[in-house]
């Protein structure tokens, strides 16, 4: 038998053969990501990254404030956690919130906010150190009236904007999140990365830059002014920066982006969604809520995530639902594009009364009743808690962030915004990632263009110019077009409808509304209201009114939340001049029910006028017969005095489905709604 004969290589063939062998066996270069901050550190990078590697293979546990509150807990400096004494493991993310570094939560020292910075850097290092991932929400306080987060008076938002009366306080507000986190470093002095998650839940109205407070266009240049204050203004390279409106959407994609800043300025498209232990259809209706974040994401190269999760009103015993961790793991894992969370962050554990994750063998209550089921949940393999999230992987990886394509926007005014033609208005444009050669503005259809400037006394670098509107375009609308001339390439052009009159609200406090205001215009209409649960539509009717030009159709389609409704923020005025609510009505004939809801200092009352008819015709609903709505325990029995009618901040228009009969889709007509003595 012949010896086997290798062939020969001669040196080329060689080393063509371990070129070819190295191509086959090196991981292809990822992609470069499309970040906020094309200048993100490496680790945020990373990061953003990771998130994104996880969806649909396993979603990450986080738990708010994980080592500095909870009932288990005998230190509170990173060392501890109500997880990891339930569990045996710490949560794979940590949350905290910017009411820390103002002192008002642990780690935070009351009156001392450079120890406040210190001690939550100290714990989120810890936290880091071991993997976790770090996010950072805002409870921001009102800056109009020096009131919480909760106190919705004073319309803060426009006021918090360029050229607003308390923009400086916001800007000094920013400076803090910005000391925090250029501070914010390991060991070796690199950034460490957070998640910040600024003005969530904005579609609800429990916040000051809640739906009823501010219009959508508002809610877009704030959030986009914090980002390029923080980012550029401040040079704050380790943030992602999250968007996570409540739940629900309705399955619909234009209610999830009636807030939303544009992909320039969010990485995490998020949602908050929180269960009362009495509606088993809310799992499958978060799942829904999730595949559309979900697919949303995927459309725009964003991660998506559960940014805020839990069982409201735990007590330590009489739990209703002995399996909701495990219950809504299984509704998300049984959609495809639902699973795709990249984490789900749960509330602090704040005490007895304001708890989310169960605790174990604390002392004088023993085992939560919802700890078995967590337990269980922990142990699925769907889930990641600290043992599954390395800082390896989370912060080690190789990425490089996309170039940015050039971007205009107008900073000010916002859509919608009614000016007046007695004064002048500030023009405010920002120009990113293109040279420019010179900025202009038109108006209507007007081909005229005029230069807007460079202003050198601010950091945000605005093109501004100051624009009078002319006296013939009172009540009317008309389209503010800018247009940058950029150094190379074609110009950029974008365009918004602003009114133009001196009636910007009711004159008399007393007024609701007479729908006459609006200069024709739906769409400043809907900048008025805001929509709230089931889906909606009002629109002006010139035919079905009490008197004037317009009145109000509300059309409504009753879905999975069983009420639908629209809100219009007030502001504070005071009625306690008046005793009675005054409308004009026309009934759809349903016997559904419909909610007329005052907010009089903080409290809901209702009136309940009879849908069962079609009769149009008016109204007077004296104030003492309006009840506490039956949601509001706390203040059930209350009357709606005098006192509390000197702060009424929003007003509602509700239609609830009726317990017996009632269609689900209907329409009613309102005119002509004010308070009356």
């Amino acid at each position: 038998m012949k010896p086997l004969m290798r062939p020969s290589l001669n040196l080329t063939g060689l080393l063509a053969l371990l070129a070819l062998s190295a191509c086959n066996t090196l991981t292809p270069p990822k992609a470069a990501v499309n970040l906020v901050d094309p200048q993100a550190d490496e680790r945020t990078r990373s990061l953003f990254d990771y998130l994104q590697s996880v969806r649909g293979k396993e979603v990450i546990f986080g738990h708010q404030h994980a080592t500095t509150e909870g009932m288990t807990l005998t230190a509170q400096d990173g060392s501890q956690s109500e997880v990891k004494n339930s569990v045996g493991d710490f949560p794979g993310m940590f949350g905290w919130d910017t009411l820390s570094l103002e002192g008002f939560e642990k780690p935070g020292v009351s009156g001392n906010k450079t120890q406040s910075r210190d001690n939550l850097i100290e714990v989120m290092k810890k936290a880091y150190k071991a993997g976790g991932v770090l996010a950072l929400s805002a409870h921001m306080p009102n800056f109009v009236t020096g009131g919480s987060f909760y106190d919705t008076k004073g319309n803060v938002v426009s006021h918090i904007l360029p050229g607003g009366s308390k923009h400086t306080e916001y800007n000094q507000f920013l400076d803090m999140i910005a000391d925090f986190a250029l501070n914010l470093k390991d060991d070796s002095g690199k950034p460490i990365p957070v998640i910040f998650r600024p003005f969530h839940e904005q579609n609800g109205g429990w916040f000051w830059w809640g739906a009823p407070y501010r219009t959508a266009d508002q809610y877009k240049a704030i959030y986009r002014y914090t980002v390029e204050y923080l980012r550029d203004v401040k040079g704050v390279h380790n943030f992602l920066f999250a968007y996570s409106p409540n739940v629900p959407f309705n399955q619909s994609e234009a209610t999830y982006l009636e807030t939303y800043p544009g992909d320039e300025y969010v990485d995490i498209l998020g949602l908050d969604a929180y269960y009362d232990g009495k509606s088993p259809a809310w799992y499958s209706g978060t799942a829904q809520d999730a595949k559309l974040v979900s697919r949303i994401a995927d459309q725009r190269g964003k991660v998506a995530a559960l940014t805020e999760f839990g069982y409201s009103n735990l007590r330590p015993t009489g739990t209703q639902d002995l399996n909701f961790f495990t219950k809504l793991l299984a509704a998300l894992q049984a959609d495809r594009d639902a699973s795709r969370m990249a984490y789900m962050l749960t509330w602090a554990n704040f005490g007895t009364s304001n708890f989310f994750v169960p605790y174990k063998n604390a002392a004088g209550l023993g085992d939560h009743d919802l700890l078995m089921d967590f337990t269980e949940f922990h142990k699925d393999p769907a889930t990641a808690f600290s043992k599954e999230v390395t800082a390896a992987n989370v912060y080690g990886r190789s990425v490089q962030t996309a170039p940015e394509k050039p971007l205009l926007h107008i900073a000010t005014p916002n859509a919608q915004d009614i000016l007046s033609s007695k004064t002048q208005t500030t023009l405010r444009v920002k120009v990113l990632h293109v040279g420019v050669s010179k900025v202009t503005y038109r108006i209507g259809n007007d081909p005229t263009e005029f230069e807007m400037a460079l202003d050198p006394s601010t950091p945000m670098k605005y093109y501004t110019a100051e624009w009078q509107p002319d006296a013939a375009l009172d009540e009317t609308g008309t389209t503010l077009t800018v247009k940058v001339y950029p150094t190379r390439g074609a110009p950029l052009e974008t365009s918004i409808p602003v009114y133009v009159g001196d009636s910007a609200g009711e004159t008399d406090p007393l007024i609701v509304d007479t729908f006459d205001r609006y200069k024709g215009s739906n769409a400043l209409l809907d900048t008025a209201y805001s929509p709230a649960g089931d889906p909606s539509t009002i629109t002006l009717n010139e035919t079905r009114k009490g008197s004037g030009k317009y009145g109000l159709q509300f059309a409504y389609t009753l879905g999975s939340q069983g009420y639908t409704g629209q809100v219009k923020n007030l502001g504070g005025v005071n009625w306690s001049s008046a005793s009675k609510l005054r409308l004009w009505l026309q009934p759809d004939g349903s016997n559904n029910k419909l909610v007329l809801q005052v907010n009089a200092s903080g409290i809901a009352f209702e009136a309940y006028p009879s849908l069962a008819s079609a009769a149009a015709g008016w109204l007077d609903l004296p104030f003492s017969s309006f009840k506490v709505a039956p949601w509001d325990t706390s203040n059930a029995g209350k009357t709606l005095s005098a006192d509390l009618l000197k702060d009424i901040r929003n007003f509602g228009i509700y239609v609830n489905k009726a317990e017996v009969g009632g269609g689900n889709t209907g329409t009613v007509y309102l005119d002509e709604i004010q308070a009356q003595p």
